[in-house]
């Protein structure tokens, strides 16, 4: 007997042979169609030129993890947060740095083609790229939309309004925010929600930026912050920026928080060990650890009779951890 071909599959499902093709191979098809193709692709034992059957919709094994600064401690963090709970379930964690223009797309193609799903932290990367390169059942994205695909978004707007009240609290009124890359989308909610959550209290706002999301990136706000007159309090794009600030603000005899009250967004060890210890959003834990939990969900439904995917966003929550870096306004000791 003769081994099926793609045209058998094809006839199998009633789609064209290049539709086969890219649903076996990764390709842009819709996620219903490649489910047919799949299934249709077992059930008639159907194998590639060099003997592998294809991709298969009940392997388990291997988790990717996709982001694009792989040195940032966000990013450890994540690592912290997904690889011990996807090893508790079975799988083991294949990360990948896609910060990367040459080879970025064949990098994405081979984690794909050697995982059972993938959790992308990659802000950077374009939505119709999202769409291109990932697989809608078998991708959960971090901190990003994109329709079609299940997502867990930080609640930016949360924690910016605990900031912000935080700061109003303490008697502060003019109030800076330092922002990070300016194609990031994180910073660019992060900007509007100071922006609502200032309007809010009646307080008075000053963006600057933007300025590299690294600590020598703070070193640089800092220096124009310092330019700027009555501004008694700052909340910076993420930590390691604000390690930045703090330090160079410092350096110049600022007194944090006597003069400049500071805050950060991860919630990072750095924001612990920091002198002093840094006052900052706790959020990326969360959106991590909810992304993968929904990928291990979508996987385990996928063998089911009568799965049907269907794409879910949900938020993750943020919480404002006050530490030594935020304090009253100057003149207001009674605080």
């Amino acid at each position: 007997m003769n081994s099926p071909t793609i045209l058998d599959v094809a006839q199998e499902v009633g789609v064209s042979a290049s539709t086969v093709s890219r649903a076996l191979s990764g390709g842009k098809v819709k996620a219903s169609t490649r489910r047919m193709v799949l299934e249709a692709a077992q059930r008639l034992g159907y194998k590639t030129a060099d003997g592998d059957q294809g991709p298969s919709i009940n392997r388990r094994g291997s988790i990717g993890l996709l982001t694009t600064d792989i040195q940032n401690f966000y990013t450890v963090d994540l690592f912290k947060s997904i690889i011990p709970e996807a090893q508790s379930a079975g799988y083991k964690v294949v990360v990948a740095d896609i910060n990367v223009a040459l080879g970025r797309d064949q990098l994405i193609h081979d984690v794909r083609e050697s995982t059972d799903g993938m959790v992308v932290a990659a802000a950077r990367i374009e939505d119709d790229d999202i769409r291109r390169l990932f697989d809608p059942e078998t991708t959960v994205l971090v901190s990003r939309q994109v329709e079609g695909f299940s997502s867990v978004v930080a609640d930016d707007f949360s924690g910016m309004f605990q900031s912000v009240r935080h700061l109003a609290s303490l008697g502060h009124n003019r109030v800076a925010y330092l922002g990070g890359d300016d194609h990031s989308r994180s910073d660019k909610r992060r900007r509007q929600s100071f922006e609502d959550a200032t309007g809010r209290f009646d307080m008075e706002s000053l963006i600057l930026g933007p300025f590299e999301p690294s600590f020598e990136g703070g070193v640089n706000a800092a220096d124009a912050l310092m330019m700027e007159e009555d501004v008694t309090a700052v909340i910076v794009y993420n930590d390691l920026m604000a390690s930045g600030v703090l330090n160079r603000l410092i350096e110049r005899g600022v007194d944090v928080p006597g003069e400049v009250s500071l805050i950060g967004v991860d919630n990072s060890m750095l924001a612990q060990v920091s002198r002093p210890k840094m006052t900052s959003v706790a959020m990326r834990q969360n959106d991590a650890q909810m992304a993968l939990r929904m990928l291990l969900s979508m996987l385990e439904q996928r063998g089911s009779d009568g799965y049907v995917f269907s794409p879910q966003t949900v938020g993750a929550p943020e919480s404002l951890i006050v530490r030594d870096t935020t304090g009253p306004v100057p003149g207001r000791a009674d605080q």
